[in-house]
């Protein structure tokens, strides 16, 4: 399929789909499966943000490398002083870090692994993430929510 100037390529307009159709799956089928409402807002919260970004970073193109900042002189530190009595916060909701706890905490999106392997071992794709290693590094999250793998190997993979 031809892609006009402002249109992304085909792999990443299916990528876009598959996230959506997870996004979907996740909020119908979250509830159900007695997950605490704030996860399944934190979880797809997170998800349509990382769809965000790569599309994002797919349509802004190849960023070059940052020259490398001085490193400054840490200043001398003072002795530190008590921090006076503060009311305990609440907990914060976070998200698991597990190999596959997406697919764990909710087994409906086990679609996800598969068509995720398909569209990484693409070559277009591969060749889209080879050339722009952003991608990689904004796709790092969704690793440890399925379990696949890329044909490539980058320095931000945990693998």
């Amino acid at each position: 399929m031809s892609e006009t100037p402002g249109q992304p390529p085909y792999t990443v307009q299916c990528f876009a789909f598959v996230m959506d159709a997870l996004c979907t799956v996740i909020a119908e089928k979250g509830r159900a499966a007695y997950i605490p409402a704030p996860l399944v807002h934190l979880i797809w919260t997170r998800l349509r943000n990382l769809v965000v970004r790569f599309l994002a970073a797919v349509a802004r193109g190849p960023v070059p490398p940052r020259k490398p900042r001085p490193v400054a002189k840490p200043a001398p530190q003072a002795e530190s002083t008590p921090e006076p009595n503060r009311p305990a916060r609440r907990k914060r909701i976070t998200l698991p870090r597990r190999e596959s706890w997406l697919y764990r905490l909710l087994p409906e999106t086990g679609f996800v692994r598969f068509t995720l392997q398909h569209l990484l071992s693409d070559p277009e794709f591969a060749g889209l993430l080879q050339a722009n290693p952003a991608l990689i590094r904004i796709l790092t999250p969704l690793y440890s929510t399925h379990p696949v793998r890329l044909s490539i190997t980058h320095k931000y993979l945990p693998w």
